[in-house]
């Protein structure tokens, strides 16, 4: 069996182009990095946005790996010449931003050409779990991906089903005849708890 971990970015700072994280979103990679440390991760891989990599460095620091950088892990905002803003910050007079608070994640890019970003999310889960047999492997990536990814494991005629939290993790695994399932969605526990210490043997 192989499992990977898809873990959204931190809280990015708003209105910047290709943003890093915000003061919380840095507290918030350091927690998950605590928390994924107790995981025996074999592999790390991330978007190339600066919001994943910067969310992925403490876990870096943490394991002593280098995390591969996934062009295909990127989100659908591949424009990083313009300003970029949370979700959650947006407007309140903004549609996208009443779509988001009505469930309709959908209408949130409604530009968006779902297939060819669905079979982008495919492809690059597909290069992690082929190139991890076996393994545990996390991929710091996107919210939108995530999203994608998730709903064409399990058959959902829409691509955007839920709201993921900042650094939340999602768990998907392949089993030994080939079929990947999902084991968990939108973990958050790190942001409230602390691993139990190891026993001592």
């Amino acid at each position: 069996m192989t499992e990977l971990l898809l873990v959204r970015h931190g809280l990015p700072l708003a209105g910047v182009f290709d943003p890093e994280l915000s003061p919380e979103g840095t507290a918030q990679a350091e927690r998950l990095a605590a928390w994924l440390g107790h995981e025996d991760l074999d592999a790390l891989y991330v978007s190339p946005f600066r919001r994943a990599r910067e969310t992925v460095a403490p876990l870096e620091r943490l394991t002593g790996m280098t995390a591969t950088v996934l062009d295909d892990l990127r989100e659908w905002d591949t424009d990083v010449s313009q300003p970029y803003t949370p979700p959650e910050q947006i407007g309140t007079g903004d549609p996208r931003a009443v779509a988001l608070a009505e469930g309709r994640f959908e209408d949130f890019v409604p530009d968006l050409d779902r297939e060819a970003f669905r079979g982008r999310a495919v492809r690059a889960m597909d290069t992690i779990l082929d190139a991890h047999p076996g393994q545990r492997v996390a991929a710091v990536c996107h919210g939108g991906i995530t999203n994608t990814y998730l709903a064409t494991v399990l058959g959902l005629p829409t691509m955007f089903w839920f709201h993921p939290g900042y650094t939340s993790v999602c768990r998907v695994r392949r089993m030994p005849g080939g079929r990947v399932v999902l084991h968990s969605v939108n973990e958050t526990a790190h942001m409230i708890a602390e691993r139990a210490a190891d026993p001592v043997a």
